[in-house]
């Protein structure tokens, strides 16, 4: 065997058997706007979608502004839903 077959040929083997990276296995931006839209009862006029962190993990905080049926002119409903970049679950849903 040659000295140069002793280096590469270990060095071979742990490139293979190494993961390139961690994976990045994030929820997209629509995939959380249709998570959370699920929360909310009214048709929004405009939807906000910006990636956060809440208590050390990323979350897509996902806010809905928009009227009830039959609300008078000057009330509006927003709801903000976090939903959980990674698995998709709904963290928390805030009213007002």
């Amino acid at each position: 065997m040659r000295s140069f077959d002793v280096y590469v040929v270990p060095l071979a083997l742990i490139a293979v058997a190494c993961p390139a990276g961690p994976v990045d296995s994030q929820i997209t931006r629509e995939q959380a706007i249709e998570i959370a839209r699920r929360e909310v009862s009214f048709e929004p006029d405009t939807v906000e979608a910006t990636i956060s962190r809440l208590e050390g993990r990323d979350v897509w905080r996902v806010t809905f502004r928009g009227k009830l049926s039959g609300q008078p002119p000057g009330l509006f409903e927003t709801v903000i839903v976090e939903v959980a970049a990674q698995s998709g679950s709904v963290v928390s849903v805030g009213r007002t």
